[in-house]
């Protein structure tokens, strides 16, 4: 369905379909999992040949916060686990995206007819929609 031809209720629709996807999500974590190979540095352990990864791997869960880099180290037994609370992540991250476009869509509609704008939003309030005229 092209978004020119979309009715504002099947907007509406969506947006409370991406809504509910949301919500049902189960636990997720942002970052990378990422394997880490490491060289001992003992000359003579097979990690010194240029050939060889090194010792791993040993996972490494990384993300920024606050405009730095964290990183946890994961156990072997949880690395699966992290593995698909990132998946999830990835997929809320897909969720919000639609559902910001569609907002965007359904604004675009009231913007082009007026009597569309019932009951804006007002921020603060009741987390229930109020008129402001």
């Amino acid at each position: 369905m092209r978004p020119d031809s979309t009715t504002l209720v099947e907007l509406e629709q969506e947006r409370e379909r991406l809504k509910r996807e949301i919500s049902e999500l189960p636990d997720m974590r942002q970052g990378s999992l990422t394997p880490v190979y490491r060289k001992c540095g003992k000359p003579s352990c097979h990690c010194a040949r240029d050939e060889d990864p090194g010792h791993g791997p040993v996972y490494l869960l990384t993300r920024s916060v606050n405009k730095k880099t964290i990183a946890r180290n994961i156990p072997p037994q949880a690395v699966e686990t992290v593995r698909e609370h990132v998946a999830i992540f990835h997929h809320y991250q897909e969720l919000s995206r639609k559902l910001v476009e569609v907002s965007i869509q359904i604004c675009d509609l009231k913007l082009k007819n007026p009597a569309l704008q019932l009951n804006p939003w007002v921020p603060g309030g009741s987390g229930k929609f109020a008129s402001v005229w």
